[in-house]
Order: C-alpha cells, then sequence, then structure tokens
C-alpha cells in the first residue's frame, strides 16, 4: 500500500489569558473561568460532564450506573428536567419514584460527580412538545416572554426549586442551562435568567445553547456541539461527509436542530469565552425514517475532533441511555406536530453507555481520553491550541505551551474514504527555535495525539509515539499507561529508539505501552490498574467489576472470571395475535408477528442480571409485559439487545414486530438494508450478568 508524504505546519504564539469580566454565576464559588478555561478553587480545570436523564432510568439503578460514570473518567453530569414529566396534569406534580431529582442529585453528590441542570422550560430531547405538558404547548406566546407562560414557568420553577435548593450551594450544582436551541432574541434568555434567580435558583455558570441565536453575552456560557450523524434530517439518504469530526478552529457545528430550527443567525465570535460544550454527541438517536449505526469511530470521533481543536470544558449528549417513562406517550412524534417518530420507550441513543449500562466500544475508549484530561488537566487547561496552516486530512493541530505539548492526529470522515499519509509536522513558535517532530504513518480512519518535550520519571523524552492514558503507583513503582497507536518508538536525546511493551527508566518509573486489546479493557481505580471485559466502579471503597459469563477482570496478578451454573434455558415462540396498545406507533403499514418470550425467574440465581439479545430482521419491535409495553427498538442493527431489570425482570412477554414495507413509513434509511416483509425474530444469545468486587 502506497503511503503518501504530507508536510503540515503550525504557527504557534504565546495564549492569552485575558481576565474577562464574566457575569455567568450569582453566588459565591469555587469555580470560575477566564476567557480561556476554567477553575476550581484558583486551579485551572477541564471539565468532562455527560448527560444522563434520572427520569428515564430506573431508580434502583442510579447509585451504580452513576458509578460507572464516574468510573469512566467524568466528573460531572448535565440532566434535562422535562416539564411534562413532572407536572403529569395541570397543577398536579410528581417528584416521586424515578422523578425524585433530589434523590438522583444527593447521589451524584456522594459519588462525586457535579451536576448541571437544564431546566428548559422547554429542552427538546426528543420528548413530547419538547417537555411542554399539553396545555402549555397549546397556550399562545410560549417560548417569549409572554406574562401568561411565564407564569406558568415561574409555578413550575418554584416546584423544581423545592427539590434542589439545598444544592444550589455553589459547588454540587454548578450549572443551570436556560431554554434551548433558542432561535428569538436572547432577550428572553435574559428574562429567563431574572425569573430563574427570582425563584431561588443560584449556580456558578448560567449557560445557553451559542446556536442559533449566536448572540455573544457575558451573562451566559455559551456552549457549543456536534454529532456523528443527523438523523433528524428529512430524508432517506446517505449523509454527505460535512466535517463532523474536522480538527478546525470552529466551535460547534450548523446542522444541529436543524428539523425544527428554520432561522439561522450570522456566525459569531465567541473567542473571549472559554470554550465549552454540552452537545458533544457520542451516538444518535434514530429516527423512524433514519437509522445511521454509530461505529466507535463515530462515537468517539466528535469528541476527539473538540478536544483536539481546543475545548476545555467537554460536555457530553448522551454519555448514558435510557428508556422514557411508560405511563403514556411522552416521545416527539409527528403526531404531535414535531418533525420525526422516535420510539414510544427506547432512548439508547448508541450512547458509550447503554440504556442498560452496557459499555459500548467508543465508551472504552472515551475512557481512555478522560484518564488522560484528569492526569494533565492544569496543563491542559492553560495551553494554547494551533492548527495546521493546511486545511485538510489527515487534521493536525497541537496544545503546547510554546515548549512541551501534545499533537493531534485525524484521519477520519464518516461516508469519506481517506488514505493513509507519513505526517511531518513542524511547529514554528515565535521568538524560539522551530520544533521539528518525527514522521508518523496516519491509517485511514486513525485518530490519536503524541507527546513532545515531554519528562516521566525525571526523563526527558523529545517525542513519543504512543498516546498517553495516566499514570498509577503500586508498589513502589510509578507506571505511566500509553495506548499504542501504530508503530512505537521514542526519541530521547535526539536518538530515534524503537520499544516493545515495557520501558524502564530510573528502577521507580517504567511506562507501559498496552496494544489496542488492552487499553480497552483498562481501567484506572484507587486499586491500581484494572484490566477487565465489563464495566469497573467504585462505591464505598470498594472496586466491582460487572462480568457477562465468561468474562475476566484482573488486578495485581489476580483474576476474576465470571463462571456460573447452567440455568433454565430462556424461550421465544410464535405466538397468536393479541390487542395490545402502541400499534400506530410501530409506523408501518406492514404485516404484524407475534412472539411470546418466556424467561424463568431461575435464569437470575446466582447472578445479578441478563441481557437478552434478539436478532431481528423487520422493521419495528414492542416488548410488553401484559398489556404494558416495557421496551421497544426501531431495527438498526439488526440486534434487539436489553437487560432483564430494564424491562421489570423475569416472566411471560409479547414480542410484537411488523414488517418493513416498500414505500411510504415503512421505507427508511438503514445501513444494514432491511428486507420488506420481513418479520423475523429470533433468540440469539442470553448472558448472565455478576457484579464481583475485585
Amino acid at each position: 500500500m502506497q503511503i503518501k508524504q504530507v508536510n503540515r505546519t503550525i504557527r504557534a504564539a504565546k495564549a492569552e489569558n485575558k481576565a474577562e469580566d464574566f457575569s455567568f454565576g450569582n453566588i459565591a464559588s469555587p469555580y470560575g473561568a477566564t476567557g480561556r478555561y476554567f477553575t476550581c478553587g484558583g486551579r485551572p480545570i477541564l471539565p468532562v460532564t455527560g448527560e444522563f436523564h434520572f427520569s428515564r432510568c430506573r431508580r434502583e439503578a442510579w447509585e451504580r450506573e452513576l458509578a460507572k460514570i464516574k468510573g469512566q473518567g467524568l466528573d460531572g453530569v448535565a440532566v434535562y428536567v422535562f416539564w411534562n414529566h413532572h407536572e403529569v396534569k395541570k397543577d398536579v406534580y410528581d417528584f416521586s419514584g424515578n422523578k425524585d431529582i433530589r434523590a438522583f442529585i444527593t447521589l451524584c453528590k456522594r459519588a462525586g460527580l457535579a451536576v448541571v441542570l437544564r431546566i428548559g422550560p422547554w429542552c427538546h430531547g426528543e420528548v413530547r412538545y419538547g417537555g411542554f405538558p399539553d396545555y402549555v404547548a397549546l397556550m399562545p406566546g410560549v417560548r417569549s416572554n409572554n406574562a401568561r407562560y411565564l407564569a406558568r414557568v415561574e409555578k413550575y420553577w418554584k416546584e423544581l426549586y423545592n427539590r434542589v435548593r439545598e444544592f444550589c450551594d455553589g459547588k454540587t450544582v454548578i450549572g443551570i442551562q436556560l431554554e434551548n436551541e433558542y432561535t428569538g432574541n436572547i432577550s428572553h434568555i435574559v428574562r429567563l435568567r431574572e425569573l430563574a434567580e427570582k425563584v431561588g435558583f443560584k449556580t456558578p455558570f448560567f449557560t445557553m445553547t451559542a446556536w442559533p441565536t449566536n448572540t455573544p453575552d457575558k451573562r451566559f456560557l455559551p456552549m457549543f456541539g456536534g454529532y456523528p450523524e443527523a438523523p433528524w434530517t428529512q430524508n432517506k439518504r446517505p449523509l454527505a461527509p460535512a466535517g463532523r469530526f474536522a480538527i478546525s478552529p470552529m466551535r460547534g457545528e450548523t446542522e444541529i436542530g436543524e428539523d425544527i430550527i428554520k432561522t439561522k443567525n450570522k456566525k459569531a465570535d465567541f473567542t473571549a469565552f472559554p470554550y465549552a460544550t454540552c452537545e458533544t454527541g457520542t451516538g444518535n438517536q434514530v429516527t423512524n425514517h433514519r437509522r445511521p449505526v454509530i461505529s466507535d469511530k463515530d462515537g468517539y470521533g466528535v469528541a476527539f475532533a473538540h478536544f483536539a481543536s481546543g475545548v476545555n470544558w467537554l460536555g457530553y449528549y448522551m454519555y448514558h441511555g435510557g428508556r422514557n417513562p411508560s405511563d403514556r406517550p411522552l416521545q416527539e412524534s409527528r403526531r404531535t406536530f414535531y418533525p420525526n417518530n422516535y420510539p414510544v420507550i427506547d432512548y439508547d441513543f448508541q450512547a458509550p453507555v447503554s440504556k442498560d449500562g452496557d459499555i459500548r466500544a467508543h465508551g472504552d475508549r472515551l475512557r481512555l481520553l478522560h484518564y488522560f484530561i484528569k492526569s494533565d488537566e492544569e496543563f491542559l487547561a492553560q495551553s494554547g491550541v494551533y492548527f495546521a496552516e493546511e486545511r485538510e486530512k489527515p487534521f493536525v493541530s497541537v496544545r503546547t505551551d510554546g515548549a512541551r505539548g501534545y499533537v493531534f492526529y485525524s484521519n477520519y470522515e464518516r461516508g469519506e474514504k481517506t488514505y493513509a499519509s507519513a505526517v511531518q509536522t513542524v511547529i514554528k513558535n515565535d521568538g524560539s527555535a522551530a520544533v521539528e517532530l518525527p514522521a508518523v504513518t496516519v491509517q485511514s480512519g486513525d485518530m490519536f495525539f503524541h507527546p513532545f518535550n515531554c519528562v516521566y520519571g525525571g526523563e526527558k523524552f523529545d517525542y513519543i509515539a504512543a498516546q498517553p492514558v495516566t499514570s498509577t503507583a503500586y508498589d513502589g513503582v510509578k507506571t505511566y499507561w500509553f495506548a499504542k497507536t501504530g508503530e512505537t518508538f521514542v526519541i530521547r536525546g535526539g536518538k530515534r529508539e524503537d520499544i516493545g511493551d515495557i520501558l524502564e527508566t530510573d528502577g521507580q518509573t517504567r511506562l507501559v505501552f498496552l496494544d489496542r486489546e488492552q487499553a480497552l479493557r483498562f481501567y484506572s481505580t484507587s486499586k491500581g490498574a484494572v484490566f477487565s471485559d465489563g464495566a469497573v466502579f467504585e462505591r464505598d471503597g470498594k472496586v466491582y467489576a460487572e462480568l457477562k459469563e465468561g468474562g475476566r477482570a484482573e488486578c495485581a496478578g489476580v483474576e476474576t472470571v465470571c463462571a456460573l451454573p447452567a440455568a433454565q434455558p430462556v424461550r421465544l415462540e410464535k405466538a397468536r395475535p393479541r390487542r395490545l396498545k402502541y400499534n400506530s406507533y410501530m409506523f408501518s403499514a406492514g404485516r404484524r408477528a407475534y412472539y411470546s418470550l418466556n424467561i424463568p425467574a431461575e435464569l437470575l440465581k446466582d447472578c445479578d442480571d441478563a441481557e437478552i439479545t434478539l436478532s431481528f430482521g423487520g422493521l419495528n419491535l414492542q416488548i410488553f409485559s401484559g398489556k404494558d409495553i416495557v421496551d421497544d427498538y426501531f431495527n438498526t442493527d439488526g440486534n434487539c439487545v436489553f437487560r432483564l431489570s430494564g424491562i421489570g425482570g423475569s416472566g411471560e412477554f409479547t414480542v410484537r414486530v411488523c414488517a418493513p414495507a416498500s414505500f411510504g413509513a415503512g421505507c427508511v434509511y438503514n445501513e444494514i438494508g432491511l428486507k420488506p416483509g420481513c418479520t423475523e425474530l429470533s433468540l440469539k444469545a442470553v448472558k448472565r450478568i455478576k457484579v464481583y468486587e475485585i
């Protein structure tokens, strides 16, 4: 294979850090912001937060799933508070059970996770009427300074504030987003802040989505975003590549919300603000008409591009998938005059952590990125970000203080063919000698970064051709962990050395280079490094691994294997048609078929959960326990995956499936080749799950 030789030139100047007169907050707090980065207790920080919706998850699972999020290297969660999840009827509010926000934030605080509340009042989030109760959606003057509308907002916010007031302490709830993707004049966001402050909300950061208003205002922290795909696009054709994975000085993308946003304001200059995101997309929620399959490169690539482009608050949407409440249809649909049809229950989003808590491949990759960010947080926050003058793939950028730093390479764009290149990069610093980095081969699809002019174990390295992860200390030896990115070598004292898996330095320090498979199993814990096939998390000072049958976890030379005794089998059989709700939400005139899924209670003996995978060739399916819908699935990749805990445990379930049609609503954009008329469903796999203390 021929490898193209390319040169990249980067001009780096000393990064300025102006003390701006922001008024983002309304409370004395350890948190603050300069013109470039964020601080906590005066120390530069680079927050990593991920969206997780408490009202889309079983209360019993909150503590474990928050521990998993913490174990993925995040230090905060963001959460929409959907108005219509709580005001079930006019003036009737429900903050109990899965909607108990006070209990949820209590667990966040206990887990050491800061909270960003996105309180709307209009949120979107693929929810019915964007989160408005039906009677509010029908009012004139919504999403404006209309007095009658604002009176209803105030009443709802008072109910919400009464549940969260103790956390508005400047340390727990660190951000409050007002509205979402607002198209009107920013005066309405200003009025909402006044109203929120009147109610009592206090926070270090009032935030707003920078798009589509595009109006810089020092009273609001602007937050940006970008997604790997755009299932809201109103066609059934593959999307053209549009630079969604480009390393670029441009903050965010223009495609978000195009299904609803019809007015686009001119671009504005936000360079006086620190670069923050709230919707760095790690997946996509599929619509009925568009069903992209998000690969690990897709789910990792937007975050990598944002970080390589200088983001200093990395906020994800979604980080953990979920399920809509089942008491009534609360999903967005064309029936409620919104552009897209979504599942009644499923809100998995193809997120790094699935709706049932499974860590996906892009979650494994993102975890390594988060560990790295936290390992050198102060430097990364303060460093300048500079881009290659050649704005073409492979993209190259650096984060540097003018001496040491990290160089980023990206050669990926969904739907576009790229070519392997040997990249030679020269960094030209103002007033000092140029830094010439060694040529590095960047294969098609590669996204990685390397350190230069760095010190490990008291020894200086000119360059290390591997991606740094973090460091751990065990038995008197400090280990710096790296992930291999191709050929592995170091340059020290101007001399290149090709190396293997371990490089010893001073006898008390070593550099360990993990291959891809090892790196994706790596977790950094208070007990040291853990290599696991499943999620690793900590609670009450103990380390746990959640393993499926046959899965393994190793820590300090001790291996744990998930071995379980045989259990009574799960049965899936054809069944007679039954009258069930939500038939119209299958969105196809194609024929229906019914199956009986029998899950014996014995399956859960000696284990904590079980994962069922159904191989599916039809268009959509719904799962019922009795007459109640407990899950559904728009066929995206041919595999309907769920855990028993997510559908209510064992018992007999009915699965209703419908066939794709060759035209109309059942004709969709998909990437697996759905066959018109097919209703095939089969039991593909049953894997029991057990949580072990490590």
